[in-house]
């Protein structure tokens, strides 16, 4: 039993105000589920490392998986503790319901973390393929606004012992922060379907794997977006209540997956033709390529096959 539970009077008293079902109940629901997001994170990360085009990506891009990864468990060990504190540590003590733990600002801030590194690495892809410094640069700019944010809020959070207090009075920084994360997402996937669309060469092949990649992009940028939007609306229509948790405890799994499913997918994108295409992954520069000519990308160490069909003049920017 914690040593400062309140007396049972006054623990009724709390219970009898406080909802459970949406505080503590969907914050319970939302660590539930980001573990087995958690898992499909762990099978991804040991499905791009075991990969043979996860052994001939640069040691660059290995470090971002692992990084990754390691950012995610130690989230997924701080949500658990949120729950263990509450449920566990505090059990029939309503009042430590009502205070805030150190666990919930500090796994938003790995949230931030994770999220910036993942859009950094998308914005990465947009330049190589559009060579566009004020596309790349607006993209860039709405992913730091996005990492300020989300490291503001959680820092102020610590000054508020009372968990619906900094709910409540820092909710225009909090749905400043989601509506920003909003804008770099929905802005880094137009910006890469944009690129992709122009970069159609004419070829059935070439256009193919160009289709898939949209496809590919805009099913996971999409998903990740719609959780965002959904956390931005819990926010704001129960601000003094714990929805946005039940989302934001899976906020940054869903960008991290979205990373590892567009690296576990070349095979895919490329149509699983290995004899054809001899490549480690989608090329990420504009190139121009005579017949039997092969042009390199230093992204992530990949060696692409030029066009059959004389001379071929395409945008293909697409490491997936």
């Amino acid at each position: 039993m914690n040593a400062t539970q309140c007396p049972p009077d006054e623990n009724a008293l709390i219970l009898s105000q406080l909802a459970l079902g949406p505080t503590i109940g969907v914050a319970y629901l939302g660590v539930a589920i980001s573990s087995a997001v958690y898992g499909i994170t762990c099978i991804q990360t040991f499905q791009y490392y075991r990969s043979p085009r996860g052994s001939a990506d640069t040691p660059f891009l290995r470090f971002i998986v692992l990084i990754l990864w390691m950012l995610d468990s130690t989230h997924q060990a701080l949500i658990v503790q949120i729950v263990y504190h509450y449920l566990v540590l505090n059990y029939a003590n309503a009042s430590a319901l009502l205070r805030t733990v150190w666990s919930i600002p500090t796994e938003i801030i790995v949230n931030a973390v994770i999220a910036c590194i993942v859009e950094t690495f998308f914005v990465m892809r947009i330049w190589k393929l559009s060579r566009n410094a004020f596309v790349t640069g607006a993209c860039m700019l709405f992913t730091l606004a996005h990492l300020t944010m989300n490291l503001v809020f959680p820092i102020r959070t610590f000054f508020y012992p009372v968990l619906v207090e900094a709910e409540t009075k820092l909710k225009s920084t909090g749905s400043s922060g989601l509506g920003v994360a909003v804008l770099a997402d929905v802005s880094i996937s137009a910006a890469m379907v944009w690129y992709l669309r122009k970069g159609r060469t004419g070829l059935r092949k070439s256009d193919d794997m160009i289709g898939r990649l949209i496809m590919l992009t805009i099913t996971t940028g999409s998903f990740t977006t719609m959780f965002v939007i959904a956390n931005l609306v819990a926010y704001l229509a129960a601000p003094a209540e714990l929805y946005v948790l039940f989302f934001n405890f899976m906020l940054g799994k869903l960008y991290i997956n979205s990373l590892l499913t567009s690296l576990n997918s070349r095979t895919y994108v490329r149509g699983g033709n290995e004899a054809t295409m001899q490549v480690n992954s989608i090329p990420l520069s504009t190139f121009q390529a005579e017949q039997g000519q092969i042009s390199r990308s230093n992204f992530t160490g990949s060696t692409v096959l030029g066009s059959a069909e004389g001379k071929t003049d395409a945008k293909s920017s697409y490491v997936v």
